[in-house]
C-alpha cells in the first residue's frame, strides 16, 4: 500500500521551524529535552521517557542512535530516535535503512507498539513532515526510512500531498491493535462480563465459579520492586512452561528481552510505571500479568498462566477478567491488549484501532527490481497452486 505524507500548515512552512541532529553517546545527552517535551506531547508509554531510556542504556547506545529534533521559534516541539542498520532482503537486495525508536535486528526487539515521533500537540504534522525531509535531505546515503507500529489514524500519512516525488511512502505490514475502554461499564466483574458474548460470558463464568471451589479468587499486586521481581519469576516459568509444551520457546528465551524488561521494572516501579498482578485463589495462583501503566492506560506486556488439562478452566480468560475488573476498581481509564488478531483479544475487548509499519523508501532501481522479482515469484506460486 502506497501511502504519502500529510503537510504540515503551509503558514508553519514558511516561518519559525528548524530541525538538527546529533548522535546521542549516553541517555543523559537528551534526558531534559525528552521530559520537557513528553510534558507538552500526547504519547504512549513507549514514548515516555521511561521507556526510552531503558531502550537506550539497554539496548542502543552502543549502535550511536541520532536524535532528530524539531523546533519552532526556538522552542522544542519534536524529537525522533533514528537507529541505522544494512539490511539484506531475499539474498540478494540491499538496503541502508534507518529505524524510528526500534531495532528489530539481532535480538533487540523490543516489539515496540504505539510508536512515533515525540511531538507537542498542535506541531504533530509539521513535525513529521520538518523530520522526513531532514532526513531525505541530510542522510542521502540512507534508501529507507522506516516507521514502525505507529497508529492509522494519526495524520501524518495519508493521500493529500507527496512526500517528495524521489521517494514512496509503503504500508509493509499492519496490525489489530485491541483494549478494553473501562470507562464504558461500572465496577465489578459482572457489569464488565455484560459487554462479553453471551456464549464466552456463560464460560467464564462457569470458569470462575469453579475456581472459586478453592476459595475466593483474588488479585494481588506487588507492594515493591522485589515482589514485583518475584512476580516476574513466577510469570517466565509459567509462560516458558506453556510455550515449551508446544514446542515453541517464549519471549523468555531472549535474554536481552529478559533483562530490558528487568532493568525496566527495577527503574521505574517507584515511578508508578509497572504493575505486576497475581491472579490466585486458596487454591494456589492461576497465573501473573505484567503490566506498564501511563495516564490511567495500562499495556499488558506478558503473562504466565497455570496450564490445565479441565477444558473447563480457563485460567486466561479468568485472570484478565479479573485484571480488567482490578484495574477499573483503581479508576484506570484502557486495559490495553495490544496488537495481534488473536481470538482472546476479540473476545474480551471493545475497542480496535490498526497499527501501521511504514517505510518511507527512495526510488532506486534496485527497489523496483525487488517488486517486479517479488511480484513474478508471487504470480508463479499462484500459478502453481491453481494447477495443483
Amino acid at each position: 500500500m502506497l501511502l504519502t505524507l500529510k503537510a504540515a500548515r503551509a503558514d508553519r512552512l514558511l516561518s519559525g521551524y528548524r530541525t538538527e541532529s546529533c548522535t546521542i553517546k549516553q541517555s543523559g545527552d537528551i534526558e531534559k529535552d525528552w521530559l520537557v517535551l513528553q510534558q507538552r506531547a500526547s504519547h504512549s508509554y513507549f514514548q515516555s521517557w521511561g521507556w526510552i531510556e531503558t531502550w537506550l542504556n539497554q539496548i542502543t547506545i552502543d549502535l550511536q542512535p541520532v536524535a532528530v529534533k524539531v523546533w519552532f521559534d526556538e522552542r522544542l516541539v519534536g524529537i525522533g530516535l533514528f537507529v541505522s542498520k544494512d539490511i539484506k532482503r531475499r539474498i540478494i537486495f540491499h538496503s541502508r535503512a534507518m529505524f524510528l525508536n526500534e531495532y528489530p535486528f539481532d535480538g533487540r526487539n523490543m516489539v515496540i507498539e504505539y510508536n512515533g515521533l515525540l511531538a507537542a500537540k498542535e506541531h504533530e504534522n509539521a513535525v513529521y513532515s520538518e523530520t522526513v525531509n531532514y532526513l531525505l535531505r541530510e542522510y542521502r546515503e540512507f534508501d529507507e526510512f522506516c516507521f514502525g507500529a505507529i497508529t492509522a489514524y494519526s495524520d501524518q500519512f495519508n493521500a493529500e500531498k507527496p512526500v517528495d516525488e524521489s521517494v514512496n511512502c509503503i504500508v509493509y505490514e499492519e496490525s489489530t491493535s485491541w483494549c478494553v475502554d473501562l470507562s464504558s461499564f461500572l465496577p465489578g466483574i459482572d457489569n464488565y462480563l455484560a459487554s462479553v458474548s453471551r456464549n464466552r460470558r456463560g464460560q467464564i463464568r462457569r470458569s470462575i465459579r469453579l475456581y472459586e471451589r478453592g476459595g475466593c479468587l483474588q488479585v494481588d499486586e506487588a507492594g515493591n520492586v522485589e515482589q514485583a521481581l518475584l512476580y516476574l519469576d513466577r510469570l517466565k516459568a509459567l509462560h516458558s512452561n506453556y510455550w515449551q509444551s508446544r514446542g515453541k520457546s517464549g519471549s523468555f528465551a531472549n535474554p536481552v528481552w529478559e533483562n530490558f524488561h528487568r532493568s525496566l521494572i527495577s527503574r521505574r516501579y517507584s515511578a508508578g510505571e509497572v504493575q505486576l498482578l497475581k491472579i490466585s485463589s486458596n487454591y494456589g495462583e492461576i497465573g501473573y500479568i505484567y503490566n506498564v501503566v501511563l495516564n490511567k492506560h495500562v499495556y499488558v506486556i506478558q503473562t504466565g498462566f497455570i496450564c490445565s488439562t479441565d477444558k473447563r478452566l480457563m485460567p486466561g480468560y479468568v485472570a484478565h477478567t479479573l485484571a480488567i475488573a482490578y484495574n477499573r476498581s483503581k479508576e484506570k481509564l484502557v486495559y490495553d491488549l495490544m496488537h495481534g488478531d488473536s481470538l482472546y483479544k476479540r473476545i474480551l475487548c471493545n475497542r480496535s484501532r490498526k497499527l501501521l509499519w511504514v517505510v518511507i523508501q527512495r526510488k532506486r532501481l534496485k527497489f523496483t527490481a525487488e517488486k517486479f522479482a517479488v511480484g513474478l515469484v508471487r504470480r508463479f506460486r499462484e500459478l502453481s497452486s491453481d494447477k495443483a
